[in-house]
């Protein structure tokens, strides 16, 4: 089994590669008209020039992405930024014809706009799921590395204590959380909050009624 160490080595080669050729020949014009002749209820993605349709989130994933909004937005209002995290909000990175994900949280800075996308976004959220995987997950990663206003990308795993915290003030290398009193900073934001503040009122809870 590797070391936590390895596992942090692992990853950072993994981002840092060469990006391979796009897998497809899609690009955003041709996508967005695809996603308009489908029922408004699927999620697709366009990941390297590819249409992916991503299975809809449980509750306890949208619970998560909730939970992070809400401790962002409260840090926000409080320190009056002008950015609010928004769930399930498209991005894109610019330059690039044929990326188009819609990450769990978003964070955008100013007056909400009528665009369907934004490329000027903060932070982004991804929550592992059967269809937001490792792999997807890792291509999308270094597409958010490329989006010259992001600062941070954070990946999450529902159905375990498991936080991954990319920052582009650590030349985003990544952060590893796995106890749930393990501390999520981000300075630029003023947040700092326990990694089991996000997964309040989920299965992992400890404080958790009803069960």
């Amino acid at each position: 089994m590797l070391s936590e160490y390895s596992v942090l080595e692992v990853r950072e080669v993994i981002l840092n590669a060469p990006i391979p050729p796009f897998f497809g020949s899609m690009d955003i014009d041709e996508f967005m008209a695809f996603v308009d002749t489908r029922p408004g209820k699927e999620h697709w993605e366009l990941i390297e020039g590819v249409a992916v349709l991503m299975t809809p989130a449980s509750i306890a994933q949208r619970r998560i992405a909730h939970n992070l909004s809400e401790l962002l937005n409260r840090e926000f209002e409080t320190r009056n930024l002008d950015l609010f995290a928004y769930i399930g909000t498209a991005v894109r990175v610019e330059n690039n014809k044929h990326f188009q994900s819609q990450p769990d949280v978003v964070v955008i800075p100013g007056v909400a706009s009528y665009d369907r996308y934004s490329e000027k976004f903060r932070l982004v959220g991804e929550i592992m799921s059967s269809t937001n995987t490792r792999r997807e997950i890792d291509l999308k990663l270094r597409r958010y590395r490329e989006a010259p206003d992001n600062l941070y990308a954070v990946v999450i795993e529902p159905r375990e204590f498991l936080v991954e915290v990319y920052a582009r003030r650590e030349n985003w290398k990544p952060k590893v959380l796995r106890q749930p009193d393990d501390i999520i900073e981000m300075p630029e934001f003023g947040l700092r909050c326990r990694v089991v503040d996000i997964y309040r009122r989920t299965p992992l809870d400890p404080q958790r009624t009803g069960a």
